[in-house]
């Protein structure tokens, strides 16, 4: 694992994790399936992905994706979903869990769809400029398809676990079977 930044308390880092390769940066974000109602909401919208290599789950991204933002020094991640998946995803919980996650999507974007967690952390913008697909924008390189043709970015990758945790505790919970990958496509 090669963490290149991040902020534990955000639980949000930009390193080279599975399913990736060494070299191959990510932005990661940590989710609580424990924690505050965004983060509980997001790791219930996980229910809706399809497993590829075990443990690694993707979804589609009207189902959650991720939108990322760069300003300044300061990179944000937004999940995202659309409001009928939203209402779909709580109507399956009791009204504890309806009444708790009330306020998460108040935030409409653009294509209508709601937020659903916000993160955000300071980087050294020049430092991963070189990175393919790892930042939005004009200035930065596009992540490269498999064909060989400029692509978006790179996937944000979640890992879920029950309790805060800092990206290595993350990994050895993902390795012993306890937490999963969530791959989400990102624009």
């Amino acid at each position: 694992m090669n963490i290149v930044c991040g902020d534990d308390s955000a639980r949000m880092w930009i390193a080279a994790v599975p399913p990736a390769g060494p070299d191959e940066l990510n932005i990661v974000l940590g989710l609580d399936t424990r924690g505050g109602p965004d983060e509980r909401v997001a790791c219930d919208l996980f229910g809706y992905g399809h497993e590829g290599e075990e443990g690694v789950f993707y979804l589609l991204p009207d189902d959650l994706r991720a939108t990322v933002e760069l300003t300044g020094s300061r990179l944000g991640v937004r999940l995202v979903t659309r409001p009928q998946r939203m209402a779909e995803s709580l109507a399956e919980h009791g009204v504890e869990f309806r009444r708790s996650a009330a306020d998460v999507a108040n935030e409409t974007i653009d294509g209508g769809q709601v937020t659903v967690l916000y993160r955000e952390i300071d980087i050294d913008v020049d430092a991963l400029a070189a990175y393919p697909g790892l930042l939005p924008g004009p200035d930065h390189r596009p992540a490269m398809t498999e064909d060989g043709e400029a692509g978006g970015l790179r996937p944000v990758l979640c890992l879920d676990h029950a309790g805060p945790a800092t990206l290595p505790e993350l990994l050895d919970s993902y390795r012993a079977g306890e937490g999963s990958i969530i791959v989400l496509g990102a624009d």
